[in-house]
């Protein structure tokens, strides 16, 4: 389901003789970010929209629903070649779905046992919701979780390093310092003032990049080497509003960057806002 500046233009005479299509997706209670699961033969699921409805599988995060919708995608796509309706599916349909995904050579994007654990509770709710018994896949199950899975390692990177790879990846610098020929900066103070506050902050990349202007702290704590700000509940994770610090020094690159390049662009575009079709 898409924003609804991302509709675009629908014709007068409406789609498949729906003539308000907005309307009528939202009285199915369809809201932006929701999947829907459309069929190869290009007819919606009726069932798979309930479960996309139901107290089972919207309350999750748009980002987990957006996860877990990718990855059912996939399953019910390999059933359907297959001749396999997704609910008569057994454990053994299951296994073959995992051995295909993560060891067969058949498959040239194989995936690593970690990434199998997180797609295994995606089916689980799927056929939990859905009350087939007995599950075909049951992420709760040792044997459907995978042996070889590893949790991320997290590697440290030394100060010197990390800012080698903001020179390397964002400065368009080489190792030895010099500029790389053909480096399009365009976005360059954005993407270093981005990364410098959300590495001082430590706060999430969603919850960092959502924040409005007036919500990035200015105000010094008594000590003078930081800020302290407050996540919006409808940013993070846990729904809940949260302190967070940044640096001085991370700020003034994001003060620096809203003053130039920012207020530059948005100067550029305000010409163009009346050409938009709907506007908030």
């Amino acid at each position: 389901m898409p924003d609804p500046e991302r509709w675009g233009p629908l014709p007068e005479e409406g789609v498949l003789g729906v003539r308000d299509l907005p309307a009528a997706v939202a009285a199915v209670g369809l809201q932006p970010g929701d999947p829907v699961f459309v069929r190869p033969d290009f007819v919606v699921d009726p069932e798979l929209l309930k479960f996309a409805l139901s107290s089972e599988f919207h309350p999750l995060g748009r980002e987990t629903r957006r996860n877990y919708a990718l990855d059912i995608r996939l399953l019910l796509t390999w059933l359907w070649r297959r001749g396999i309706p997704w609910r008569q599916a057994t454990e053994s349909d299951l296994r073959a779905y995992r051995e295909f995904r993560c060891d067969s050579p058949l498959n040239p994007s194989r995936i690593s046992g970690a990434k199998w654990d997180r797609e295994a509770p995606a089916f689980t709710r799927l056929y939990r919701w859905a009350k087939v018994t007995p599950l075909p896949v049951d992420s709760r199950r040792r044997t459907d979780r995978a042996a070889d899975a590893r949790s991320s390692r997290v590697s440290w990177l030394t100060p010197r390093t990390w800012g080698l790879w903001q020179d390397v990846g964002l400065r368009g610098l080489g190792p030895d310092g010099t500029p790389v020929p053909g480096w399009d900066a365009r976005t360059e103070l954005r993407n270093t003032s981005f990364v410098g506050f959300t590495l001082s902050s430590g706060l999430r990349r969603q919850e960092s990049g959502a924040m409005l202007t007036f919500e990035v702290p200015s105000r010094p704590l008594r000590s003078g080497r930081y800020c302290h700000g407050e996540v919006a509940r409808a940013l993070s994770r846990s729904k809940r509003d949260r302190t967070f610090y940044a640096s001085v020094e991370s700020l003034r690159q994001v003060s620096a960057y809203a003053e130039s390049e920012r207020a530059w662009a948005v100067a550029r575009a305000q010409g163009c806002y009346e050409k938009l079709p709907l506007m908030r």
